[in-house]
């Protein structure tokens, strides 16, 4: 009898065990399925929801999967018009850089990226993030140009992607900013800035065709004009990039640097056939000849009316980024105005933006973007 009732015991036991044990693994599975959802807001973090990338600095990354990535933060300017005309959803973009905005053409803006003004820029000075204002915005992701850019952001455990390329050739770096985000957001291929720099190079090289050396015309590309000093383009940079390919010779391509600083003495000895400002004056200054202390009446340029701003559509064309094919074949038609016809290039300007951005520029619009006002 003794035998029989610990039986009964030994079962009821076994009984309870059982059901805690159910109740166990319910308990791990609901709460298991409540972890698994992304609040919003919240940086991923799930194992399987991150991969691994290879940035620009050839530095490995692991970030979240595309899907995943709802909040972006950009800080170096000339990637937002990479994102948009890639990713295309800006709402995505919580924070950018505030040159991104003031570089920009506003009305160009208002189609490419509808709500730039909403998107916070106040975060940033200079190239110094503010750590808890970085972190308010609750990014999944941030990209950078460069060590400096990282500036308060070194202890946030946020993925930072960073652009820099060791590289001053216009094609190169825009060409990789744009497979980089690609990756990054996994966008197809199809459509490449690589096939629209391929049919811009085409266009440049059949219009250069056949002008010797010899023929090629001078110029110089300003990087700044203070009044008090005026500073150019040198070898190995961007802008000296710019002049070579469209056909000129950089009066400023023996010296090393992007703000080698020149005097006014300088600039009539080498009295350029063609002056392009970069960020100075307005070209109208130039023209009109009003800039104190400074006579360029007796420049080449000035002569026959070759002195150009550089266009600003999504931004700055005298730097890298999405426009960079218009670039090349905008400057080649000014440089060499026999060569590439001015309807030829606005009706390719409007067909571009088509392409790269589906938007619509009117005739007013693509005035605007082709002479901007500082």
């Amino acid at each position: 009898m003794q035998k029989k009732g610990n039986n009964r015991v030994a079962d009821c036991l076994r009984r309870k065990m059982s059901v805690l044990l159910l109740l166990v693994v319910t308990t791990g599975l609901v709460l298991a399925g409540c972890s698994s959802g992304k609040e919003e807001g919240q940086t991923v973090s799930s194992e399987n929801q991150m991969r691994k990338i290879v940035d620009l600095t050839g530095r490995e990354v692991e970030v979240p999967k595309a899907e995943a990535i709802q909040r972006v933060v950009i800080i170096a300017p000339p990637l937002v018009a990479t994102f948009a005309s890639v990713v295309k959803d800006t709402d995505k973009l919580v924070g950018v850089h505030p040159t991104a905005v003031t570089i920009a053409n506003k009305n160009l803006l208002d189609l490419v990226v509808p709500n730039w003004q909403n998107i916070n820029t106040a975060f940033i000075s200079g190239f110094t993030s503010n750590t808890e204002e970085v972190l308010k915005m609750k990014p999944d992701i941030i990209l950078v140009y460069g060590d400096s850019q990282k500036e308060g952001l070194e202890n946030l455990q946020i993925p930072i992607v960073d652009f820099y390329l060791e590289n001053p050739e216009n094609e190169a770096w825009s060409v990789e900013i744009d497979r980089l985000m690609r990756e990054l957001f996994e966008v197809n291929t199809e459509g490449t800035l690589q096939n629209e720099w391929d049919r811009a190079n085409q266009i440049v090289e059949e219009a250069l065709s056949g002008i010797e050396a010899s023929q090629r015309k001078t110029a110089l590309m300003i990087r700044s004009n203070t009044q008090d000093s005026i500073s150019v383009r040198g070898a190995n940079y961007y802008g000296d990039d710019w002049l070579v390919k469209t056909g000129l010779k950089n009066l400023a391509g023996d010296m090393q640097g992007d703000n080698v600083q020149i005097s006014m003495e300088q600039l009539y000895q080498w009295n350029p056939d063609i002056v392009y400002d970069f960020v100075g004056q307005d070209a109208d200054r130039y023209l009109s000849n009003e800039i104190t202390g400074e006579d360029w009446s007796q420049v080449a340029a000035y002569k026959t009316g070759a002195i150009y701003d550089m266009p600003q559509g999504m931004f700055n064309w005298g730097a890298p980024n999405v426009d960079s094919p218009l670039t090349l074949i905008w400057m080649t038609m000014k440089n060499y105005p026999d060569r590439i016809d001015d309807s030829f290039f606005r009706t390719y300007m409007r067909d571009y933006y088509q392409r790269m951005y589906e938007i619509e520029l009117s005739d007013s619009l693509i005035d605007e973007i082709l002479n901007p006002q500082k």
